[in-house]
């Protein structure tokens, strides 16, 4: 008998193994259909437009299960685009409350909370957020406290946040930011020098050449203007139109009117129609009017401007003087057109202008806005 009771021990063990792994999958499935007959039952109110019984409903089951995260993000998204703010906020306020959320889905939430909270015109609580993003080395963070220092016109703050978190700066629109950041506040405190720090950003920005070069040439230091603005038309040539002719002044006050045409010479293979009329003046000055028109029109060709087309009129006009009304009648109305047109054009959302704005008022990035280009433009 005691044998036998020895030999029914381990189907005995056996038996029970399977019965609580049974019971245990049994309480699983049946916790599980629980809350998925909760969660239902809360989107059947938002269904039936009981939204306020349905969000509290959903918000109850949370603090039951934090395994449907994801479901509460969406739901606060949701929100958000229908301009329910006070609702997305307090899901979001819910989540970061929940003691056994991981890191990754910490951060998720907190920057969604941080993006309600500046749909609501919380900036003060949104910065708040976003800068425990940023010290936690989240880079999804810069955007967005970016655009918080821009609308803020908070420049030291952004220029101390960089300086302390320098290494996630690897954008070039954060780049571009940050040496705006630079400018603005080198041009509140009076201080341009500042602004030399942008030439240590991983990335090569225009505002802060510009800024030094035009700080040059108001003092009348054509040498310093020149070296400024020189470095900016050979890195970024499609920025000429915004200081070309302060650059032709400024080679000329100090006669070296040839290393300018040589420059604009360097500059045709990548340059816009400016530097080719540029380089036309540069022709009339050693007496090749034949050569220049014949330059211009294989250009226009090529490449079709309405301000290339004014300026061969205008060459025309001087070179035959019995067609010199008509012309000058043709030109005036192509140069009416032209002053109808948007001298400057946003790269990243098209948005276009007859003033220059390094911050974009449509899309909101730094340096996108430039010269036009094309039939229209430069």
């Amino acid at each position: 008998m005691i044998e036998l009771l020895f030999l029914l021990l381990p189907v005995a063990a056996a038996y029970g193994y399977v019965m609580g792994k049974n019971s245990a999958k049994n309480q699983a499935h049946e916790y599980s259909r629980k809350i998925t007959s909760e969660y239902s039952k809360g989107l059947k109110f938002l269904l039936d437009r009981e939204e306020d019984q349905g969000l509290e409903h959903l918000i109850q089951l949370l603090e039951v299960s934090a395994d449907s995260v994801e479901h509460y993000l969406t739901l606060a998204s949701l929100f958000r685009k229908r301009g329910e703010i006070d609702r997305a906020i307090k899901i979001h306020e819910l989540l970061l409350n929940q003691p056994n959320l991981d890191e990754h889905i910490m951060s998720d939430c907190r920057l969604e909370l941080a993006q309600d909270y500046i749909m609501a015109g919380l900036l003060d609580s949104a910065e708040e957020h976003l800068i425990i993003l940023v010290k936690s080395n989240n880079t999804q963070a810069l955007e967005p406290i970016i655009n918080l220092y821009s609308q803020m016109s908070e420049w030291q703050k952004g220029v101390n946040m960089f300086e302390a978190h320098s290494d996630l700066f690897s954008k070039k629109s954060h780049c571009a930011a940050i040496a705006n950041f630079y400018c603005e506040t080198a041009l509140s405190n009076q201080t341009p020098k500042l602004m030399e720090k942008t030439f240590a950003l991983n990335h090569k920005t225009i505002r802060a050449m510009y800024e030094l070069g035009l700080d040059a040439y108001n003092n009348e230091d054509y040498v310093k203007s020149i070296y400024y603005w020189r470095k900016l038309i050979c890195s970024f040539t499609d920025t000429a139109p915004i200081y070309m002719e302060q650059l032709e002044h400024s080679y000329n006050a100090l006669n070296l009117q040839s290393q300018f045409y040589q420059l604009i010479s360097e500059l045709l293979p990548k340059g816009g129609m400016l530097i080719k009329i540029k380089h036309c003046q540069s022709l009339l000055e050693l007496n090749k009017a034949n050569e220049a028109i014949e330059f211009l029109t294989d250009s226009l060709k090529r490449e079709p401007s309405i301000r290339g087309f004014s300026y061969l009129l205008k060459l025309l006009s001087n070179k035959n003087h019995k067609l010199q009304d008509v012309l000058h009648e043709i030109d005036y109305l192509v140069t009416s057109y032209i002053n109808t047109k948007p001298e400057y054009q946003c790269r990243h959302c098209g948005f276009t202008s007859h003033k220059l704005y390094w911050l974009c008022p449509s899309c909101k990035h730094w340096e996108t806005i430039r010269p036009n280009n094309g039939v229209d433009g430069f």
